[in-house]
């Protein structure tokens, strides 16, 4: 019996760190690519973005706009958050997919890799409860710049390997790290041609899916301090 337990804890382990590597591969391929458009670059521009680069890791990818201090709401998001949440997320804000005690902790994270700018990497766990077990990965935030030059624009990767359960997950924050990136890049380059937001809400071009052709961001709204959390529709045609 004790036998039986001991190699039963085994798998048990064996599985959790083959969730984790999951976890990890599709965020590093997420990161990988940013850095691969970024170049020599302070930050890569949100036009540089094509699915085409992320493919394997689309229904985990996401971009975020920057809608107020420590704000920003889905533009794009793939699969794996809708399945997480439930519903289709794209705009609503980030911090509504977060326990409402790790919101702040997330909003001090958007603001480093806006301003700083910055790298942000992520633990993500979940809210735990009955139908819902635990979970456990990795999120990262990567900064681009809109099509007028600021940076108010975020490349991000979420995965969460494992059972969902009954949805929605409200995800907890386990640790972060966070890399400035001032000194690191260079001047910008012409930007390369990538994908719209109007054309990844189409079904051929969906975030978990390839394709799309270029079109230029519209002008981010300004960022100002709220006091609340808001939620945000988007009506917009196109970014």
């Amino acid at each position: 019996m004790a036998e039986h337990d001991d190699r039963r804890q085994a798998d048990v382990v064996e599985l959790k760190s083959a969730r984790r590597a999951e976890a990890g591969s599709r965020i590093e391929q997420i990161e990988r690519y940013w850095n691969q458009v970024r170049g020599a670059r302070l930050v890569p521009t949100r036009a540089d973005i094509a699915p085409q680069g992320l493919s394997g890791a689309l229904p985990n990818a996401f971009i975020l706009e920057r809608i107020a201090t420590g704000l920003a709401r889905f533009r794009i998001a793939g699969s794996h958050l809708g399945d997480l949440m439930g519903v289709d997320v794209r705009g609503m804000p980030v911090s509504a997919m977060f326990a409402a005690d790790h919101r702040q902790t997330l909003a001090d994270a958007i603001e480093a890799a806006f301003d700083d700018p910055s790298v942000v990497r992520f633990s993500i766990g979940v809210e735990t409860g009955f139908g819902r077990p635990s979970m456990q990965g990795e999120m990262v935030l990567l900064p681009l710049r809109s099509d007028l030059g600021e940076i108010s624009r975020i490349l991000g990767g979420l995965s969460l390997p494992g059972e969902i359960g009954r949805t929605p997950r409200r995800l907890t924050i386990l640790d972060q790290n966070r890399t400035g990136l001032v000194g690191l890049g260079g001047a910008d380059a012409n930007p390369l041609k990538g994908f719209t937001d109007e054309t990844a809400r189409s079904p051929e071009t969906r975030p978990d899916r390839p394709g799309g052709r270029a079109a230029p961001d519209a002008p981010a709204p300004r960022p100002r301090r709220v006091t609340s959390l808001r939620l945000v529709v988007n009506n917009e045609h196109a970014d």
